[in-house]
């Protein structure tokens, strides 16, 4: 398995390689050449603002029940969860139990109530992309472009539909101790050696905190203020990350206007979610210039920016991740099958 991860990484890669041959180097590095340093610290600064953001949303939802965690702890939590999934294929879902474990382990909470606020909070990310897919749908349509058009409204059906059935798992008791399950064979495949040492542990907790876990997301739902709140966090997380590609483009003198880099956005996401590569590494930053190009950008602009927003949003954020993943006594290392993912300590505040 970590000969395969490997081989697809340096797939993605040389794709990224290909992508400037096609943009044309020279082209690339005279972009570079005339680029505003200080607007690519603002777009630096908006995805530290993002994830500041997210973090208060989480912050709001775990108060929601009780669950007493500091900022420096959620937000490490997130930063860890960031690297996980950038190093895994599929749809963000190996950070997901990773960050469940250590808010559970810092704050002593059973991991259903901790599960309680991650589904939420994932369902509060949901809805901003819902209402965005809508606009840029509206945005390429009176562009006259069919072929966005298109995968537009066929992204339009896939969400309501995910977030339709996210829904009718969550309030099922036999679908979410599904979901649970799954999720632990996520970490085991992640923490091998932690996953063994709690199994017992996570069997009990799972027939027997389920209907707490029904009970607590039943309250995030009622809950009134908390779903506000986390929802207004949830949109000015996702018009940081609007703007962070915006002040890319302006780094290299080319504004772009943000119904523009909110389609580009919506299309990366359902990628992401299907990118076999890990982070979607190569695939991404090809999908995001062909879709800057339909939309009527230059290719060396269109691969330019999306390069650099990149290194903003992925690259960067991965090597903090595995910084961050160090502070709290975590090494990844070979195994026989897969990464083998060891805690050894906890943070400190």
């Amino acid at each position: 398995m970590g000969k395969r991860k490997y081989s697809l990484s340096g797939l993605g890669i040389v794709v990224i390689i290909l992508l400037l041959w096609w943009a044309g180097i020279g082209d690339v590095i005279e972009i570079l050449k005339t680029a505003r340093l200080d607007y690519f610290l603002l777009a630096v600064l908006a995805y530290v603002a993002s994830l500041l953001a997210w973090a208060l949303r989480w912050r709001v939802l775990l108060r929601s029940l009780n669950i007493r965690a500091s900022f420096k702890t959620i937000l490490g939590a997130l930063l860890v969860g960031v690297f996980v999934n950038n190093v895994t294929p599929g749809a963000r879902g190996g950070g997901e139990p990773v960050r469940m474990y250590y808010i559970a382990k810092k704050t002593g909470e059973p991991y259903g109530h901790v599960f309680a606020t991650v589904m939420m909070d994932r369902i509060m990310d949901v809805i901003p992309v819902v209402f965005m897919l809508l606009l840029a749908t509206i945005h390429v349509y009176r562009l006259g472009s069919f072929t966005l058009t298109v995968t537009l409204l066929l992204l339009d059906a896939f969400f309501a539909i995910a977030t339709f059935a996210t829904l009718g798992v969550l309030l099922s008791e036999n679908r979410t101790k599904g979901i649970l399950y799954w999720l632990y064979r996520q970490f085991k495949r992640i923490m091998p050696k932690k996953a063994l040492k709690y199994e017992e542990r996570f069997v009990r907790i799972v027939e027997i905190d389920v209907p707490r876990f029904q009970e607590n997301f039943r309250i995030l739902m009622r809950h009134k203020r908390a779903f506000v709140l986390s929802l207004f966090w949830s949109f000015v997380t996702w018009f940081f990350i609007l703007l962070r590609s915006y002040f890319i483009f302006c780094s290299i003198n080319n504004p772009i206007r943000l119904l523009d880099v909110m389609v580009v956005q919506m299309i990366s996401i359902v990628v992401g979610m299907f990118a076999i590569v890990p982070g979607g590494a190569g695939l991404i930053e090809a999908i995001n210039s062909a879709v800057y190009v339909l939309l009527g950008i230059n290719k060396e602009v269109a691969v330019t920016a999306t390069l650099l927003e990149r290194l903003v949003s992925y690259w960067g954020p991965t090597v903090i991740g595995a910084l961050v993943m160090a502070h709290f006594g975590i090494r990844l290392r070979k195994g026989s099958n897969d990464n083998d993912i060891n805690g050894n300590g906890e943070e400190k505040d």
